[in-house]
């Protein structure tokens, strides 16, 4: 957090790459985690290791609710697309998460925030 100050909005996540997604011989369901925040007008995704970050302009990118992937351990999934990158992002708090925090966003609230602010600049 220090890294980037006071973002707008942000959401720790579990997140895959392009075809990573979909891949059926892995040994986890995601790549990495990391923070997705929106400023400036864009959506950053920063990895906690610094591998692949990416900033998809917030006008010129696509959000989509992407569902439940069987694949990637029953967990819902949305993803940020441009014309460089598609990223899929989630929150631990599927069927086998146990989730005690009722304050923790949810992959369906993020997604719907960021369709939100996507909107308001449209």
């Amino acid at each position: 957090m220090q890294e980037i100050g006071t973002p707008e909005y942000y959401a720790f996540v579990r997140y895959n790459m392009g075809n990573a997604q979909n891949e059926f011989f892995k040994i986890k369901a995601f790549q990495g985690s990391g923070m997705i925040y929106v400023e400036d007008n864009h959506i950053h995704f920063v990895d906690t290791l610094h591998q692949h970050p990416h900033t998809f302009p917030l006008y010129d990118s696509t959000i989509k609710w992407e569902d439940i992937n069987i694949v990637n351990g029953l967990l819902k999934w949305f993803s940020v697309e441009d014309q460089e990158a598609k990223y899929y992002f989630n929150i631990e708090s599927g069927m086998f998460i146990f989730n005690l925090n009722s304050t923790k966003p949810t992959t369906r609230s993020v997604f719907e925030r960021l369709l939100q602010y996507q909107s308001e600049i449209r």
